[in-house]
């Protein structure tokens, strides 16, 4: 692959990794001031001296770095309403500045062993989640990272002809100076969305990209919308004052913002407020709330409105839903430092629709309505902007629909066919191939995967020749889930395989390999003719980017603003699948049925082959196992089986209650949506009273 192209996917792929630790608008405020007669040509001479500085100085981790010698970052920025200009100026001070020659924008270009800047830029800074506009500087190469299926159809129509940069060198010092020409959104005292990414590479041989830093902390910033810091555009005769204030989380284990002795450290709580103009609406700003709960903006005279701008906060596990009325109204006061109202956080209980009984178990046709009002309650609750859903009860499709939104920024709503990102649903899609090929004896579940295929990542160690079809499909291969998630990036085995549980989807990428050389055909032809057609899932199912995936599927959502789009160029077995809840319910209904396998198959599919240690990601506490693909489950009301998925901005659930020949599937485009998941669970099968767990030599007789 080229190493332009290499970049660019690098870059993407940084993005997602980064997601779940990325924030909304991140506090990060800095001011423009008017200017004249600037020459964009890598030297700030012409650039007023007085003009405040911002460090780029927060690391991939978040924290922020001190300055050294090696490196320093910071800049400046103004605007020149005669030629509707804004500007921006960086400055990067290290001892090493890398940068291999680059002829044309054929040329190999990556940010492996080279120093470069990333300019992010949200001109319509919209507080739904307008989107921003990458530039890329890495030396004389120039590039636009936003491509034309970005969910702000206003960033796509973006390009290089309004953007000028320029890089200078300076003993120590490199100079990136830019210009944006900018018809829409430079008015005075209004604000825009603004953030800077800097590579900071000092060895040419290193195998991973340079050490991040950027202005505003959090990476991921152009997976969803409203993730850059605020650029407030200073008129010349605005008078400025600051506001300052607290905010009190007591409602939520706290007293008057600071965290008693019995609190965890890792408790949840809200990260900045919004500060917005009652007067304009475009003149809005989001500051940090520090540790103690005290937050601090500079902004013009006149009357604002306080409030949280994020209704969840915490993952699914300790979640909690701001109410509506947690805001409070302040005046800033021109020369003058103002402390608002104390801005008190109260907590919206979650929606009371749990009847006494799981909804599921004798569901009929006029129990539709109740359900569809009970999922519409907890989409509002936990801001999940859309759904798609299947009953299954009685091995029939009893109950589809969808609700909501595919992207929460344009508004265009979920349709009855609009595709999902099944995240790891796909595991069980690949696991009954494997099951259906063992069957037939085309591949020995316990003879080492290496016999078939050799794997040349993990070669140099010999326990990989360990390594069976059984040990991936219980999650007992040693592997990592991913490789990235390990400091290097490279494949490793922490620990002898088949001894212990460990979720790996690098497991069943190997055996995705594997299966496709043993069959002598494409891995996803393989998938369409053992699993997709016998199972009757082919319609509105993609495992790989094409032309009706692209029309069909909907965003993910960070913390309710939408995200671009991620289609896989080739099929990705533990992870890649898109599907909504009607197709995939003809699969669940098929392994209701026990078809595509013998009685003996399906007895060896469904056979525990490890424990899943419990932990406060399991809320149910139901012993767990996992038999050949498919996570088994002892609950008070039989054997469960299924699977679920998590890519972040994606979640869904997969579960059959095999002794009532019931049950649901659920896909939600939102990192919120496991809060969803896990409250509809308790309506459609536990209802308000869960039955006691059963005992345990009940579950040694199943």
């Amino acid at each position: 692959m080229n190493r332009l192209l290499s970049f660019s996917a690098a870059f993407f792929a940084l993005g997602l990794i980064c997601m779940s630790s990325a924030q909304a608008d991140n506090g990060a405020i800095a001011y423009a001031y008017p200017l004249k007669q600037i020459e964009i040509d890598g030297d700030l001479s012409d650039w007023p001296e007085g003009l405040q500085r911002y460090p780029i100085q927060f690391n991939s981790q978040g924290a922020e770095v001190p300055a050294d010698e090696n490196y320093a970052a910071e800049f400046r920025a103004g605007y020149d309403l005669e030629t509707r200009s804004l500007y921006i100026a960086i400055e990067v001070t290290d001892q090493l500045h890398s940068v291999a020659a680059v002829e044309d924008d054929g040329a190999e270009v990556n940010w492996i062993n080279q120093d470069g800047v990333i300019l992010y830029f949200d001109r319509n800074h919209e507080p739904k989640g307008s989107g921003a506009v990458l530039f890329s500087a890495i030396g004389p190469h120039r590039e636009l990272l936003t491509g034309s299926g970005h969910w702000d159809a206003d960033v796509a129509n973006v390009t290089w002809d309004d953007v000028t940069v320029e890089v200078g060198r300076s003993e120590n010092t490199t100079i990136y100076e830019w210009r944006i020409q900018n018809d829409r959104g430079l008015e005075p005292n209004t604000t825009l969305g603004l953030d800077i990414l800097i590579s900071d590479s000092d060895d040419a041989t290193q195998a991973t990209s340079g050490t991040l830093y950027v202005w505003g902390p959090g990476l991921g910033k152009s997976q969803a919308g409203g993730r850059t810091g605020d650029l407030f555009l200073v008129g010349a005769d605005t008078a400025m004052g600051t506001l300052e204030g607290q905010v009190n989380w007591q409602a939520i284990g706290r007293s008057g913002g600071q965290a008693s002795e019995d609190d965890e450290q890792d408790a949840p709580r809200p990260q900045r407020v919004r500060i917005t103009s009652d007067d304009d609406a475009r003149r809005w700003v989001q500051a940090t709330i520090d540790d103690s709960g005290r937050y601090r903006a500079k902004l013009p005279a006149g009357r604002y409105t306080v409030s949280i701008p994020d209704k969840t906060f915490g993952d699914w596990r300790t979640m909690q839903v701001i109410a509506p009325s947690s805001a409070v109204a302040a005046e800033v006061v021109a020369e003058e430092t103002t402390t608002a109202s104390e801005l008190s956080i109260e907590i919206e209980s979650r929606p009371e629709v749990l009847q006494a009984k799981g909804v599921l178990f004798d569901y009929t046709p006029e129990k539709a309505e109740s359900v569809d009002r009970a999922i519409q309650a907890m989409m509002a609750h936990y801001q999940v902007p859309g759904v798609s859903v299947a009953l299954v009860k009685d091995a029939e499709l009893v109950y589809h629909r969808t609700f909501g939104t595919q992207n929460a920024y344009s508004g265009e709503p979920v349709r009855d066919d609009t595709l999902f990102e099944a995240a790891s649903i796909t595991k069980i899609a690949f696991a009954f191939v494997v099951n259906r090929m063992a069957e037939r004896g085309e591949i020995d579940m316990d003879k080492p995967l290496y016999q078939y295929l050799p794997f040349e990542d993990i070669a140099h160690d010999e326990r990989y020749k360990k390594i069976t079809a059984r040990y991936v499909l219980s999650h007992k291969t040693g592997f990592p889930n991913w490789r990235w998630q390990n400091d290097d990036g490279l494949l490793d085995i922490k620990f002898y395989p088949g001894i212990k549980y460990g979720y790996s989807g690098e497991g069943f990428e190997y055996l995705g390999r594997v299966v496709a050389h043993i069959a002598g055909k494409p891995l996803e032809q393989v998938v369409l003719e053992e699993v997709q057609r016998p199972m009757g899932f082919v319609e509105n199912t993609h495992f790989s980017a094409n032309e009706a995936l692209a029309a069909q599927a909907s965003r993910g959502h960070i913390d309710g603003k939408a995200g671009p789009h991620s289609f896989p160029e080739e099929i990705g077995v533990a992870h890649s699948m898109n599907t909504e809840a009607k197709a995939l319910s003809n699969f669940m209904i098929n392994l209701i049925k026990r078809e595509g396998l013998s009685a003996e198959g399906y007895a060896n599919m469904l056979e525990p082959q490890i424990e899943v240690p419990l932990n406060e990601d399991n809320p149910l506490q139901w012993p767990s196992r996992f038999g050949l693909g498919f996570y088994l489950m002892n609950s008070p009301y039989g054997l469960v089986f299924g699977h679920g998925g998590n890519n972040g901005n994606f979640l869904a659930m997969f579960e059959i209650y095999d002794e009532h020949d019931m049950g649901y599937i659920i896909f939600a485009n939102s990192n919120t949506g496991q809060s969803l998941i896990e409250h509809l669970r308790e309506f459609l099968i536990i209802g308000q009273q869960a039955d006691s767990p059963p005992a345990e030599a009940e579950l040694a007789a199943r």
